[in-house]
């Protein structure tokens, strides 16, 4: 966590230090991001930002930490889908949700993507713990669409919560890409077309190919 000294800093000045660290961790492995490059752009000298963060690792998982806390916020600012949802209006939700956070926040979430499938600081365990508390919990809403009859009961658990985790990590970018904005400039121009109604039919696109398959 950072020091108080961090917190102390004029908010202008703390959110250009955070803005160059995410711009550099979203777009290399935390091996190759540089401190030296962050506080370049920052206009710090590198032993001031050693006041504020222990050392790269430790702003690093504060970059985490910030972008899981936006997700959360995110989250619990939607409207979610009734407790008693079907597993496909539950999973047309997650889509809608998971693709806001990509296309508000597009870095934070290519460094919490970079975390779970490249080269990170924290410990093999970690990682191995967050994929498989993702892998159960769409295991158990494709079990629990086995109990509602929504689901056939001959479909694998694993590879239908693999194909709906893999979906849900690319979603934003695959949003962006079809409505013409590069994914990295979605924040700074303030458009977010989550509700657009070509965006709300992909969702409703993706869902039937997941509800009802391909085959003729």
């Amino acid at each position: 966590m950072p020091f108080p000294t961090f917190f102390n800093l004029p908010e202008e000045k703390r959110q250009l230090i955070l803005d160059c660290a995410i711009e550099e961790f979203a777009q290399k492995d935390y091996d190759s991001a540089s401190i030296s490059q962050i506080v370049a752009r920052a206009g710090i000298a590198k032993g001031s930002l050693y006041q504020y963060f222990t050392d790269k690792s430790d702003l690093y998982r504060y970059l985490l930490d910030l972008a899981a806390q936006k997700k959360a916020e995110m989250l619990a600012e939607a409207q979610p889908a009734t407790p008693d949802a079907g597993l496909f209006t539950t999973l047309r939700w997650l889509f809608q949700e998971m693709a806001r956070f990509e296309l508000r926040y597009p870095q934070l979430a290519k460094i919490g993507y970079r975390a779970a499938y490249g080269k990170s600081p924290l410990p093999d365990e970690t990682l191995t713990r967050g994929k498989q508390a993702t892998q159960q919990f769409f295991a158990d809403l494709v079990e629990r669409g086995k109990r509602s009859g929504e689901i056939r009961p001959e479909v694998d658990t694993a590879g239908a919560a693999f194909i709906f985790s893999a979906v849900l990590s690319q979603m934003g970018e695959f949003l962006a890409a079809r409505a013409g904005i590069p994914v990295g400039e979605i924040g700074s121009s303030g458009r977010y077309p989550v509700q657009d109604a070509q965006v709300q039919e992909t969702f409703d696109q993706l869902i039937s190919i997941l509800q009802f398959g391909l085959a003729r």
